[in-house]
């Protein structure tokens, strides 16, 4: 295939956090509610009961996603809470069936398929791919403390597309964040916008792309 000419099957690459599982202010209103804190008060991500402006800032690129953590721990002491989400979090059963049963179907129609991910090893600690159950479908999968740069700056979106043996033409680019897509975009690739508030209309926005 020459440079420039586009796959007709183009290589999905997946963002990890809030796609293949839900996103972690997903999971804390859950604890929240099972323990009565005051969601009335505690803006957490698009799902909670309040406006969330720091969230938009991330979505946005004014914000990193590391400082949104720093924001939702504040907020949290402030309330007097002691609560530290990487570490308390728990992951078990917390995968998006929406999503996993979209691999599935892509990796059947012949589509290769690779993880970009910029926060899994702080989630999950660290070579946590060496382990993971759902490494099989992924031809490739870049965890951004290996390449030195995270996402939405270029080096993450070349190495996995180096991953792949491919040019980044070639790739469509899934991500919940908007900046992340745009930064796919200024490399080459296709993006796909991932609305956590909308898992299964992402998914199925998605399908219809590839089609």
């Amino acid at each position: 295939m020459g440079p420039g000419r586009v796959s007709e099957l183009p290589h999905v690459v997946w963002d990890m956090g809030g796609i293949l599982y839900r996103y972690f202010t997903e999971l804390m209103v859950d604890v929240a509610e099972e323990r009565g804190w005051p969601l009335d008060r505690i803006p957490l991500g698009p799902t909670g009961r309040l406006p969330d402006p720091d969230y938009q800032r991330m979505v946005d690129g004014d914000l990193d996603e590391p400082d949104y953590l720093v924001v939702i721990r504040g907020r949290l002491v402030a309330e007097g809470i002691d609560f530290d989400p990487p570490t308390e979090l728990d992951w078990l059963g917390q995968s998006r069936p929406e999503t996993w049963s979209a691999i599935q179907r892509i990796s059947e129609k012949g589509h290769r398929q690779a993880l970009l991910t910029n926060d899994a090893s702080k989630w999950l600690g660290d070579d946590w791919w060496e382990t993971w159950k759902g490494a099989e479908w992924f031809d490739a999968i870049v965890d951004v403390v290996s390449v030195g740069r995270r996402k939405p700056a270029p080096e993450p979106y070349l190495a996995t597309a180096d991953a792949l043996g491919v040019p980044p033409a070639e790739c469509l680019f899934v991500d919940d964040l908007l900046v992340n897509c745009r930064g796919a975009d200024a490399v080459g690739m296709r993006s796909h916008l991932f609305d956590i508030t909308d898992p299964q209309g992402s998914v199925d926005r998605l399908i219809t792309s590839l089609q």
